[in-house]
């Protein structure tokens, strides 16, 4: 069998047994391209081994591929290997035994600073019309700017992913409980929060809007057309939103989710307890965020003042 069939039907696979992203499908999808590229499509598959990926890999970081780009790269590969073998399309798998060397240099997430989600979040409650609203007992005046406030702060309050956030179905929110139930990758589940009474109105409001407008659908966000919104249509609403708030950075969701895991470290709250609200397999993962900002290591350190404890004891 040639690689480029291969490729494909091992994508076709990955669709249909496995539940992951459209972006991790993307990912891989790319991945395994790149090295058909660098083989060659017209080369059979009994003729990957260990020499080929490795001199693939070395070629990619010669390229001038990050380190996070190789792990990325490494691991769609090794699955692509593992499929072939189990398929028996490979005597062996030939990843077995190889190490490369791809880098542990990562990049700290970037998070939206405090004052730009001020403006953010004025910006989105202006143009919902919900300025100085504290009764959310009626359905929202304009579902549609409503919709997008209430995406907003859910990825701020949650952490959740955007694939997680346009996931969320009506029956899996406890208003009374504050809390949401959700299915995140590897169809692990778990439970965020609204963390505050506004949210909770908010949702409540925003579920009395879809009872008012006669949705059929059971997902919570709706877009224009009363169709459940999108992961990409919301990528474009954040867009839209930061602009029109006049901010001078591009914002996305997954800043958002950095953004809240970032603030609930910097307020002392446990690794651990981080780790189960951002739905993560490994505490390695979420052990990016344990990063200080200057201001938070400032503060910390000023308060301590170690020196003016050695001069007042003198």
């Amino acid at each position: 069998m040639h690689i480029r069939q291969a490729h494909e039907q091992y994508i076709r696979w990955l669709l249909a047994t496995r539940d992951l992203s459209p972006h991790t499908i993307r990912a891989y999808d790319s991945d395994i391209s790149a090295f058909e590229r660098g083989l060659g499509a017209h080369r059979m598959v009994d003729q990957i081994d260990r020499d080929s990926l490795v001199s693939f890999m070395e070629a990619q970081r010669a390229a001038g591929l990050s380190a996070r780009s190789m792990r990325r790269r490494a691991s769609g590969l090794r699955g692509f290997c593992r499929w072939l073998a189990s398929r028996g399309l490979l005597h062996s798998d030939p990843w077995i035994g190889t190490t490369v060397a791809a880098g542990r240099s990562r990049k700290l997430p970037r998070v939206v600073p405090t004052y730009d989600l001020d403006r953010l979040f004025r910006s989105l409650r202006n143009a919902a019309g919900l300025v100085d609203a504290s009764d959310f007992d009626q359905p929202l005046p304009r579902p549609h700017e409503s919709t997008t406030l209430l995406a907003v702060a859910l990825l701020v309050a949650t952490g959740v992913r955007v694939n997680e956030l346009v996931s969320i179905d009506c029956q899996a929110i406890d208003l009374q409980g504050g809390s949401l139930r959700l299915l995140g990758k590897g169809r692990r589940e778990r439970h965020v929060f609204l963390t505050n009474d506004w949210l909770t109105g908010l949702t409540r409001a925003y579920l009395k809007t879809r009872s008012a407008l006669g949705l059929k659908h059971s997902r919570l966000l709706f877009n224009i057309r009363h169709e459940p919104l999108t992961a990409s249509a919301m990528r474009s609403r954040l867009l839209r939103a930061a602009q029109d708030a006049g901010l001078a950075t591009r914002v996305t969701p997954h800043m958002l989710r950095h953004t809240a895991a970032t603030q609930l470290i910097e307020a002392g709250v446990d690794i651990r307890y981080i780790q189960r609200l951002l739905g993560h397999a490994s505490l390695s993962t979420t052990e990016i965020y344990t990063h200080v900002s200057d201001r938070v290591l400032k503060r910390v350190v000023s308060d301590a003042d170690v020196l003016q404890e050695l001069l007042h004891h003198r």
